[in-house]
């Protein structure tokens, strides 16, 4: 009786000293998963807003200037262009532009606030459905993702519409299974379903296939199906009439080129496994594999806790993606542009997969959020961006580093001419980085006739590009005159202030008399500059270095 006595007193103290320990390593692992989740957040805003200012707008950003450049507010929201840009971030722009004037920092604040903004409220819409290590977890792969960083990072409006569509589809969800705050729910998704369309077509297939879900839920369940049908025809006409209001007049402005848009190009196998690389942020196919097995482990993770949960979510994501893919749109060929387009399901793909890692790192117990850190910063090492991370490098955005993160399948790296880089840019590799500033002039916004950043990557030194229009001949592709006051772009310098002696703090004006092509026989469109030389010297002088491709014209006494 003795020994049993002893016993029973043995495991009573035991159990508080287990108890204890284990509440300890709980506080521990959720005191770590605070600390990597807010460092992430921090880094995520760093690597999204770093040399944000400097930044060159290039590329798609400029469909949006040429739009309210050649017209007024009518011309905008009845029309798509043949050039997609974004209805309400073009009306935006004007807005701004004629309130004070438009400037590069406000093109792109909504998007580096809604990529930012993504890190925090992605991790507390989800906090009830994952453990704290697995947000953990989520919120560095949210914050090193290359795509969902470029994409904070440019004047288009893929961040917004990531933001808004994770939004929805969490809203709808929340909304149809009547949680608390149901009618906040279903006014949020409306409100996210009605911003993202408008933003971009592409995002309806991701905010309205939740209908088509819960429709065959309801008919499954048919003991609750007439109250379920009715409601979700309701709120199908919430936001059914806004839209509709938004898109019509455009789409009936716009018939003909958006018939062009689509069935025009497919996806092949080729594409599809280069856009998986593109989502997960690599190059290698051993990291991928890796991922993707971590993905299936976090899919049975997933599931195990709530099966409709991931049913719904898959339903919608793999839907969206194959009505994209069945859409056939312009381009879709092309990894970047399928990626881009499948954003929205990014989110909850990087969530799976940080379900998995958690999963291979559970046996460290309560150091598991610093492991899996530890392996995000891995990651981060292997992909692209710390390639483009350099200062100053002003073209981040070029397609250079996004058109494909292996430079062996990059064409943008693949058929850059092979002239040798002008003597000119290496004599300024010599002189700190970023104590002179050039006016290049004239240019091409389309990352297939810019070498301004393989010159940079040389020469390390703050680039402003040069419009030439009006004194080198009229251009309006990338070109404005000085007249157009409502622009007020801070990496712009028009040649004719140059001229006359305003040279905005530049210590160089770098005229590039033929243009730099990729491929190599592309065409492009470009300004006599032989011709305007003349008129340019008469102002600045004889040209302080001239080779067969630059003449360089020294501002302030520069030599």
């Amino acid at each position: 009786m003795g020994s049993i006595a002893d016993g029973g007193q043995a495991l009573a103290c035991a159990l508080p000293q287990a108890f204890g320990e284990a509440n300890r390593a709980r506080s521990l692992q959720l005191s770590l998963s605070i600390v990597v989740g807010a460092c992430a957040i921090v880094a995520g805003a760093y690597l999204r807003a770093t040399q944000l200012s400097t930044q060159i707008l290039i590329d798609d950003e400029w469909h949006a200037i040429h739009k309210l450049l050649h017209s007024d507010v009518k011309g905008i929201v009845t029309s798509f262009g043949v050039a997609d840009y974004s209805i309400p971030l073009t009306l935006y722009y004007r807005f701004l532009a004629m309130h004070g004037g438009l400037t590069e920092w406000q093109m792109h604040l909504p998007m580096l606030c809604a990529g930012i903004a993504l890190l925090i409220v992605a991790p507390l819409l989800l906090r009830r459905h994952a453990s704290p290590p697995v947000l953990a977890a989520w919120v560095v792969l949210l914050t090193i993702s290359p795509l969902l960083v470029y994409e904070s990072r440019t004047a288009r409006p893929y961040a917004l519409t990531c933001l808004l569509v994770f939004v929805a589809i969490v809203a709808f969800r929340n909304w149809w299974r009547e949680t608390p705050h149901s009618r906040a729910w279903g006014t949020a998704y409306a409100i996210a379903t009605f911003l993202a369309g408008w933003l971009h077509l592409v995002t309806l297939p991701f905010t309205l296939l939740p209908f088509a879900y819960a429709g065959w839920r309801a008919l499954v369940h048919r003991s609750s199906g007439g109250r379920a049908i009715a409601r979700l025809v309701v709120l199908a006409l919430t936001i059914a009439v806004p839209l509709a209001v938004a898109l019509v007049p455009p789409f009936l402005s716009n018939r003909a080129e958006l018939a062009a848009k689509t069935a025009a190009d497919s996806v092949t196998w080729e594409s599809a496994y280069r856009t998986l690389l593109m989502l997960f942020g690599i190059a290698s196919p051993w990291l991928l594999a890796v991922c993707a097995l971590l993905c299936v482990v976090g899919v049975r993770r997933f599931a195990s806790r709530d099966a409709d949960d991931f049913r719904y979510v898959a339903f919608v994501c793999v839907g969206a993606a194959a009505a994209i893919m069945v859409a056939r749109p312009q381009w879709i060929q092309h990894p970047l542009v399928l990626a881009r387009y499948l954003l929205p399901a990014l989110p909850f793909v990087l969530l799976l997969l940080a379900e998995g890692a958690i999963a291979l790192v559970d046996r460290v117990g309560a150091l598991s959020p610093a492991v899996a850190a530890c392996a995000g910063i891995g990651l981060f090492l292997a992909g692209p961006i710390p390639a483009y991370l350099y200062w100053p490098n002003q073209f981040m955005g070029h397609q250079r580093f996004q058109f494909d993160y292996d430079p062996a399948h990059n064409p943008y790296v693949l058929e850059i001419p092979r002239e040798p880089i002008p003597a000119f840019y290496r004599e300024l590799a010599k002189r700190p980085p970023g104590s002179r500033t050039l006016i290049e002039a004239p240019w091409r916004l389309e990352s297939n006739f810019d070498p301004h950043p393989w010159y940079q990557q040389v020469h390390r030194q703050f680039v402003k590009i040069g419009l030439v229009t009006p004194t080198c001949g009229v251009r309006d592709f990338g070109d404005y005159p000085a007249s157009v006051t409502e622009l007020r772009f801070r990496n712009f310098v028009h040649l004719s202030d140059v001229l006359a002696g305003h040279a905005s703090g530049a210590d160089y004006l770098v005229m590039h008399v033929v243009p730099w092509k990729t491929p190599p026989d592309a065409t492009v469109d470009w300004p006599d500059v032989e011709a305007c030389l003349p008129k340019i010297q008469a102002s600045l002088g004889e040209p302080v270095y001239r080779d067969d491709r630059i003449v360089v014209f020294g501002l302030h006494g520069q030599n």
